[in-house]
């Protein structure tokens, strides 16, 4: 009776997990996005494609009209356009930006835009829009070749797309700052959370205590400061491209260089006077035309007079005529009630937090930090999200803001995007904040749905758009997601590895009739993910102790070498909890996972400098082991397997063993195989 009831519970809640896909629906029809002749992220509210196209011109074909033409914004998107879009068509383009009245949503950053036999006409009421607008443009050319006919409306559903940059942890250039405005400023993104001090330093001048830029006092990046000159230069320079920048001091928290510095820590009386004197000098520094929204932390700390730290630090800023922000979840000093929100909050935390009863201005950062999961699931989250749980902001539902916390020590910064998964994720994220949605999905993306189904369809083409736009915008940039819905699995569901050596024989003769199995769907599968990370997956009651296979066929035109990503474990870039790298040659992780191509074993080919080990550490607070790339499954090289011609059958063996243990898996195709070439290894 209990096995009966067990059963019947599973059943229920995969039942309810179909239904809920079943309802979920796109913001706009599909067949749009079928029919759509060029990769648009985000995708626009309203369009119509029509027949017919313009030829793209030389860079000298290129002509634009209107008077807001010579708008700074607008020369920057404009240069943008006939630098990264120009053809070979010998006709001239002309694009014509018209002031025009717009829905009442429309109004701030809409736009219209209608290709014709004409040209091109952007409408907008205000010099936002029209740089949107050019955006559009800029990506309906990335072919360099024809431009189509089309009519769009277009606006966003939530006011403020943004990201965080932890610049306190992993210092970062003001180059590679601006470089990354750039793109962002491409997907629409309007919101840049500049996270300028943490634990190792602050990283900003200080004329008034200048001892907090001495290097003694830092424990990385000891010599790297931002002088006032370089953060106004960045705050324009963002501004310039219609990106707000929040500057985040964080503090009481995260303040050890404080201590370090002083010899006492914020929150005392001698503290709160330089404290006082910091934010005098920053507002000074920094006018509030630059900044309207200044962040002060208050997160993951818990002081005595927390009260009346906030009360200080808010009425400092608002004296100088600022909008106070800080973090806000149940770690966090308790929010001033003027100031706005950010909600935050990993591990199994997020199941318990309700964003559909929000009270004040808040900025919803709970779907998303992207040192935390494996590149998948970040795309997948935010895909299927409900940004401050709501189809559209208002008010105080104002946006999202997603995090890139490197966390653990980065030698090399330019890695950084990929540690993390950043651009992928940015794609998501400004995909759902800026088109919204009616429907809640994002507590699914572990489980994803049947490619039948109109949330299957809607990520395939999310992925398909995304994988083009790789190779225009992103094309010189780190983009650690591949198209993956194509993959169809049957899982035989966990039990005690006790019986692994005669169920592996049943599944790998594929006898899998007296087996427990199920249907799984796309390249990365995650049944368990670690506790800290939410503990979410198909199989979230797992324990240590069972294993599960994965078996998956496809069909090849011919026999050849194909490239496939795989990985299984990998590290959160924050604690750094995993099962460490494989210790012996030939094995894929250090819990035993093995995979059979076609009934042949295949051996891992790669090698490791840190083979069997753990390489752990709460790497978010303290210096350990810098992170390295062989330790992120995404960041090593494809591996080349054989595939001979018509049906090929994978099968993957998996345990789990260790609750500090994320029990997932990822097998990509990516490409079509190629002739051998003898059988020599790349």
């Amino acid at each position: 009776m209990v096995m009966r009831n067990l059963v019947a519970t599973i059943m229920m809640m995969w039942t309810m997990t179909a239904l809920a896909f079943a309802s979920w629906t796109s913001p706009h029809p599909l067949e749009w996005e079928e029919k759509a002749p060029a990769a648009l992220i985000p995708f626009p509210q309203k369009v119509t494609w029509e027949k017919g196209t313009l030829s793209i011109p030389t860079e000298k074909g290129w002509k634009l009209k209107g008077g807001v033409a010579k708008k700074k914004s607008i020369k920057i998107a404009w240069k943008g356009i006939i630098g990264d879009c120009s053809g070979k068509g010998k006709a001239p383009l002309v694009v014509t930006l018209a002031k025009e009245k717009l829905p009442s949503d429309a109004q701030k950053e809409g736009y219209t835009l209608v290709v014709n036999e004409k040209g091109v006409r952007i409408g907008a009421e205000t010099e936002t829009g029209f740089f949107y607008g050019l955006q559009t443009l800029r990506q309906l050319a990335a072919n360099k070749k024809k431009l189509p006919f089309c009519k769009i409306t277009d606006w966003p559903a939530f006011r403020y797309r943004g990201y965080l940059q932890d610049c306190g942890r992993n210092f970062r250039k003001v180059e590679r700052l601006k470089k990354e405005l750039d793109l962002a400023a491409q997907l629409k993104v309007n919101l840049f959370q500049w996270h300028l001090t943490d634990y190792p330093a602050w990283h900003v001048q200080c004329k008034v205590h200048p001892k907090l830029n001495d290097p003694k006092y830092r424990t990385r990046d000891v010599n790297d400061t931002y002088s006032y000159k370089e953060i106004r230069e960045v705050i324009e320079y963002a501004r310039e491209r219609h990106i707000l920048v929040i500057p985040e001091l964080d503090m009481p928290g995260h303040s050890g260089y404080f201590k370090r510095a002083f010899g006492f820590p914020m929150h005392t009386a001698e503290g709160m006077k330089i404290v006082g004197e910091l934010w005098d000098e920053f507002l000074k520094e920094i006018p509030k035309e630059l900044c309207p929204i200044i962040h002060f932390g208050g997160d993951e700390v818990k002081i005595p007079n927390a009260r009346e730290f906030v009360d200080f630090v808010v009425q400092k800023l608002e004296a100088d005529g600022r909008i106070a922000m800080q973090w806000s979840s149940r770690r966090d000093l308790a929010k001033h009630e003027n100031a706005i929100g950010q909600r935050w909050l990993d591990g199994a935390d997020v199941a318990e937090i309700s964003l559909t009863n929000l009270k004040g201005r808040t900025f919803d950062s709970i779907i998303g930090y992207t040192n935390v999961y494996e590149p998948a699931m970040m795309v997948r989250r935010y895909f299927f999200m409900r940004p401050c749980g709501a189809a559209k902001g208002d008010q105080e539902r104002l946006g999202t803001i997603m995090g890139i916390w490197p966390d653990g020590r980065v030698d090399d910064k330019e890695l950084i995007p990929e540690l993390c998964n950043m651009w992928p994720a940015m794609c998501a994220m400004v995909e759902r904040s800026w088109k919204g949605g009616g429907a809640d999905g994002d507590k699914f993306p572990a489980d994803m749905p049947s490619p039948d189904t109109e949330a299957g369809k809607a990520y395939r083409l999310f992925m398909a758009r995304a994988a083009s736009i790789r190779k225009t915008i992103f094309a010189q940039e780190p983009f650690p997601v591949w198209p993956e819905s194509s993959v169809e699995w049957t899982l035989v569901e966990p039990m005690e590895s006790t019986r692994a050596e005669s169920v592996r024989a049943d599944v790998l003769k594929g006898d899998l009739e007296n087996l427990k199995t199920r249907k799984a769907y796309c390249g990365s599968l995650y049944f368990r993910t670690r506790d800290g990370s939410g503990c979410i997956g198909m199989f979230r009651k797992g324990k240590p102790g069972q294993t599960l296979w994965a078996v998956t066929k496809f069909k090849a035109a011919k026999a050849g070498n194909q490239k496939f990503m795989i990985g299984f474990d990998a590290p959160e870039r924050s604690n750094r909890r995993y099962m460490g790298l494989p210790k012996n040659p030939g094995d894929w992780t250090p819990t035993g996972a093995r995979i059979w191509l076609n009934g042949k074993e295949i051996k891992n080919p790669h090698t490791y400098k840190y083979a069997g080990q753990r390489r752990s550490g709460n790497a978010w607070q303290f210096d350990g082991p810098p992170l390295d790339p062989e330790e992120l499954w995404w960041m090593l090289d494809p591996v080349e397997l054989p595939i001979r011609k018509g049906e090929n059958t994978v099968v993957i063996e998996h345990p789990f063993i260790d609750y500090n243990q994320a029990w997932q898996l990822s097998f990509i195709p990516l490409e079509q195989p190629r002739k051998s070439r003898g059988g020599k290894k790349r």
